[in-house]
Parts: structure tokens; sequence; C-alpha cells
């Protein structure tokens, strides 16, 4: 017999021997709209092309990054050339594993996503387990998970035209690998308007201020991310472990610049005096009074995540120094910027460093300097690029977060600072 299978597009495939150059988009997409997932025992016909098409708008929706996106639509590829096994089984051949991690890596690599990173593939992991017990839910009427697990949007599982669904997956393939889809990736920080958002996008910027989150999230809805300076992820025990103690590790002698962050009952608490006390009683620590004076944005941010889902890990809590550190990174170790952010000498060091990675910085230095209004609140427009080009930089290559696996709240919201280098 021969080591070969012929495919969809009559290509002689190897799967034990397989070649980027016979592996096609069409076979994959093909073939998995017609297997079938769960061995054929869901209560409807519902196909491996499906689950991944709703991992990939899942990663999306998410505004995870491209390479996610397409690991996501990609991960059960392999499937394709040599089908699946249930669990029982596969654990049982272990050359099994084998054969499809080659092909999965081969196929990874025909397509652009050579050495994903861990923060990348756990990405993927957590989608795909997501789904499935989602999957299992609908389809089975079986909860396989103790705990139910996010999930940003509501997913098609009903039984769908197989050729539909076929089109669908090499739809979105191809549409992650436009090359001229314009991206946008904004930042946002705190100001005495409100909030200030700066947009930077392939080939231009805005600068806006806004009264509330809802309407930033509402103008920028279609951006790739938005990273704030605000927290996201509020703890209510001494359990709850936020990232400002490692952080400021990596801060140093800038450790002041990270404030610790009340609790969620505090928050919630109109008057300084009761916030401070609820606060010791719950964490057993006081409240700052610098703390208490953006507990009613710390609210705003807590109740639209609440009230909006969908913003869930898209909405991502940053901080402009410790991205500044990790920007101007000297090849060993992230390195801080010591120089006060109001002072001109700061400015400067700050948006030097930015020029490193957006060319249209200095433009957006005279627009800041241009305008009376916008000049009031430079350092926080600042701190707003910054977090603009963490976005595009963590987007591209992965975002990284503090602390690396990071608890989440009562409320399903991670306790994290994300960053990019």
């Amino acid at each position: 017999m021969s080591d070969y299978i012929l495919t969809y597009t009559k290509t002689k495939f190897y799967p034990l021997e397989p070649l980027m150059k016979d592996i096609k988009i069409e076979d994959i997409a093909h073939a998995l709209s017609l297997m079938t997932r769960a061995n054929g025992h869901f209560k409807h016909f519902y196909s491996v092309a499906q689950h991944s098409v709703n991992c990939y708008k899942e990663a999306k929706i998410r505004r995870y990054s491209k390479r996610v996106q397409l690991g996501c639509l990609l991960h059960d590829a392999s499937e394709s050339y040599i089908s699946d096994l249930t669990r029982p089984v596969k654990k049982n051949l272990s050359q099994y594993f084998v054969i499809e991690e080659k092909l999965q890596k081969v196929i990874y690599e025909k397509f652009g996503l050579i050495n994903l990173t861990e923060d990348e593939i756990d990405k993927i992991r957590e989608i795909d387990d997501a789904m499935l017990y989602y999957e299992f839910i609908e389809l089975m009427d079986e909860k396989i998970f103790d705990e139910e697990p996010f999930i940003a949007m509501k997913h098609n599982f009903s039984q769908r035209d197989f050729k539909n669904v076929e089109s669908e997956f090499i739809y979105a393939f191809e549409n992650l690998n436009k090359s001229d889809t314009k991206n946008s990736f904004v930042g946002v920080d705190g100001c005495k308007y409100g909030y200030v958002a700066v947009n930077i996008t392939d080939n231009d910027f805005d600068i806006n201020v806004f009264k509330n989150i809802e309407e930033i999230c509402g103008k920028y809805s279609d951006s790739n991310t938005i990273l704030i300076d605000m927290p996201i992820g509020l703890p209510e025990n001494t359990y709850d472990i936020r990232p400002e103690t490692e952080g400021r590790k990596i801060l140093s002698s800038r450790s002041s610049c990270i404030f610790t962050v009340p609790c969620r009952q505090a928050v919630y608490e109109d008057d300084y005096c009761k916030a401070n006390e609820i606060n010791r009683d719950v964490l057993g620590k006081g409240l700052s009074k610098q703390s208490f004076s953006i507990c009613s944005k710390i609210k705003e941010i807590d109740e639209f995540l609440n009230n909006a889902p969908e913003y869930k890990n898209r909405l991502l809590e940053s901080h402009p120094e410790i991205c500044f550190a990790m920007l101007n990174f000297d090849g060993t170790m992230a390195m801080p910027i010591f120089e006060n952010k109001k002072t001109e000498e700061g400015i400067d060091r700050r948006f030097e460093v930015l020029s490193r990675y957006y060319e249209k910085t200095d433009e957006i230095r005279e627009v800041l300097y241009s305008h009376d209004k916008l000049k009031g609140i430079k350092d926080d427009i600042i701190d707003a690029l910054c977090l603009a080009i963490t976005g595009m930089l963590g987007y591209k290559n992965g975002f990284k977060t503090i602390p690396g696996n990071p608890m989440k709240d009562s409320r399903g919201l991670f306790m994290q600072m994300v960053y990019a280098d």
C-alpha cells in the first residue's frame, strides 16, 4: 500500500513525512467541514471546521493577536490529514501524538505560525476548552467542567450546511492574511477632563478626550486593542492577588508610581472614611486619598465590564511606566525611565523611547504642543501613546502579563497588567 493519501485537491499527501508544499488550505477547510466533533455523538452534525471558525471568532472578539486568531482557526488542522481519535483511545497510542505534533508543526510553519509563544498557546487552548464546554452544553446537555469558562460572545452551534462552513473557514483564513487591513491600537489614560485616548493606525493617528469609558469603547469598537491605565479586576479578600507587588519590583526606585488598588467593596463606597475602614477590614490595609480619588473611575469601568462582558479581555489593564521600562529594554533587562514625566527632560526621554517603535511619534508631539487643551494634559497623552504602542506590539508579537499566571476576580476579570517587548 502507498504511504500517501489523495486529498480534495488531488494532492498526494504523505502524513508521516509531511511537506509544506503539499499542505493546502482548501484541503484543510474541505476535510474539516465534513468531519464531525465528538466522534459523531452530538445531537446533530457539528463539524470540526465549525468548531474552528467559532474558536477564531472568539479570539477575534477578545482582540487577541492575528497569530492567535489564526492559531485558533488552524489548531485542529492536522485532523484533516490524519483524522482524530477519541481521548480514551488516543492516550493509549503514544505514536499518534508524535505524528500529530509533527504534522501540526509543519502546518503552523506553512502558514507563518513559527514558534508560538507559551502565552499564545495558552490562549488557543483556553478558547478550545471553552468552546468544548459550551458545545457539550448545547449539543449534549452535559456539563464537562466544574467551573463555567469565560466566553466573550454567543456562538452558533446549530447544524449548518458544510459548504457554507467550508467557505467561511477559507474566508476567515484569507481575511487574516490580508495585507491591506487597517489596524487600530488605542491607549487610554485618565485626565482632568475624564479620559484621553490616543489611537494609532498604520498610516495615521488621532487624539480625543472622552467623558466616560463607554464613549471610548463605542468609538473604537473595531480597534485591535484597547489598553487603559486603570485597575481592572478587583480584590475582595486577601487571597485575591493583584499585580502591583510584582510590578513594583520591575520599577525599582520608581515603584511609588504603582499605587495599591482598593478592594471592590471600598470602590463602591462614596465616603472616604467609610471606604478606608472597609478596605482595612477586607485587605488589612488603609486606603490612601490618592487611591480613593480615582475610585469613581475604577467603579465606572468595573460596572461597564459587568454590563458589557464582550469587552472582558478586550479592554486590558496596563501601566505606562512598566511599558516604558519594557520598551526601554537594554538587551538584558527592563530599564525604567527615572526622569519625572512632568519635566521637559522626562518628556524628551519618553518621546525618544516611543519614537523607536512608532514613526509618527514626532508628529504627535507637534500636535500636542500646538493645542492648549492637549498641552495641559501632555503627560497623560504620552502615557496613552505608550499604551497604544504597547497594544500594537502586543497584537503583533503577543502580550505578556504581570503576574505570569494571573488570577481572576469574582466577576471573571483577570487581575493583571499587560505589556509587550
